[in-house]
């Protein structure tokens, strides 16, 4: 019996068709605060900017995260600051929005055999300053806020648990952001409170 080398490249194709496996790759939600009380200031306008530059290369990660940390910082702004004066503008900017990885030593020998280590380290850096100015009254204000979170996963995690672990850990960097800058606004901008 003669194959001919379409037929054995058509057979090739469809096992290799077969035995693929279809990996759902979940969607997350954006991180928003619309939920919580807005925090009015005596300013015209209210507005959000990043000056964060991503480097794209290891050993930062930042932009494989599946929600971008700058952009919900941005977000938080229409979620939390309402701007209820007649003149002045105050500005939220990310400084930094970065996501370090460094990878952990594994145990070796039989106890690396029967053990799971954590196999990399995330180390999460977020700074934004708010500063307010109203040129008619004479006004200025500043405030600024750092806010880290580190989180280790597990050497066999797979893309969509490392996925979630970065979800999550980018919810509660955001959760301490929002604190910390609400605390920091009532002590460093009273000024421009309303």
């Amino acid at each position: 019996m003669k194959f001919g080398l379409k037929s054995v490249l058509a057979a090739v194709v469809l096992l290799v068709a077969g035995c693929e496996t279809h990996v759902e790759v979940p969607s997350y939600a954006r991180i928003t605060f619309n939920h919580l009380p807005p925090i009015t200031l005596d300013v015209a306008t209210v507005t959000a900017k990043s000056l964060y530059q991503k480097p794209l290369i290891a050993p930062n990660v930042e932009h494989e995260f599946p929600v971008d940390i700058a952009k919900t910082v941005e977000g938080w702004v229409p979620g939390r600051l309402r701007a209820e004066g007649a003149a002045g503008t105050a500005t939220l900017t990310v400084i930094d929005a970065s996501v370090v990885e460094t990878k952990l030593d594994k145990e070796t020998g039989l106890t690396g055999l029967v053990t799971t280590d954590q196999g990399h380290r995330y180390d999460a850096t977020l700074t934004a300053t708010l500063s307010a100015e109203d040129l008619t009254s004479q006004r200025a204000a500043e405030a600024t806020v750092t806010v880290k979170r580190s989180q280790t996963v597990p050497e066999d995690a797979t893309f969509n648990e490392r996925e979630k672990i970065w979800y999550e850990m980018t919810e509660k960097l955001m959760a301490d952001f929002n604190t910390e800058m609400e605390k920091a606004i009532g002590e460093h901008m009273a000024l421009f409170r309303r």
